[in-house]
């Protein structure tokens, strides 16, 4: 026969110790697949932490969302108001804005009552103010006769026969006529 024996048939333990040797080895197979397929502490402290913040966020969020909702409300009622004034501030700023520019005109009517007629020397623009800056109102062509009245440093003031509204024009774009 055979005499060769394996490992645990040489071991002095006998047949309860080889069993005994076997369940050991099966516990600690059980505890290393256990250590190793299962979160341990620190893991599941992270992934609440996480969640934690997470829910911390959207709580954030939400308060964040009534402000401004509250905001909104408040705002709108402000701008409605402020629309308003816009629209009944206008003709009063008109108003003021005339009678600044009246002013300056009925001063320089005085000197000269007469008109005097100019031709311009090149195209020109018209404008609402003796002022580059101020609104356009009309435009004249080259060679056109304009009738003044007045003059404000380098502007003159012109009025139209044709019913258009008085503007200024730039003394170097038109010249007395004799």
């Amino acid at each position: 026969m055979n005499d060769k024996k394996t490992w645990w048939q040489v071991l002095p333990m006998g047949k309860q110790g080889s069993i005994f040797a076997g369940v050991i080895a099966f516990a600690l197979v059980v505890f290393l697949a256990r250590a190793f397929w299962t979160p341990n502490d620190r893991d599941s402290l992270a992934l609440q932490q996480q969640e934690e913040k997470i829910k911390d966020m959207e709580d954030r969020l939400s308060r964040l969302e009534k402000e401004l909702e509250q905001s909104s409300k408040q705002i709108a009622p402000l701008q409605a108001g402020s629309d308003a004034t816009m629209r009944l501030g206008r003709p009063a700023q008109r108003k003021v804005n005339n009678s600044r520019r009246e002013t300056p005109r009925l001063a320089d009517q005085n000197p000269s009552p007469e008109p005097r007629f100019y031709q311009t020397v090149r195209s020109t623009s018209v404008f609402e103010e003796p002022s580059a800056s101020s609104r356009k109102v009309g435009s004249i062509s080259n060679g056109s006769r304009v009738r003044v009245i007045g003059s404000t440093g380098d502007w003159l003031e012109v009025r139209s026969k044709q019913g258009r509204p008085p503007g200024f024009i730039r003394q170097d774009d038109a010249v007395l006529m004799r």
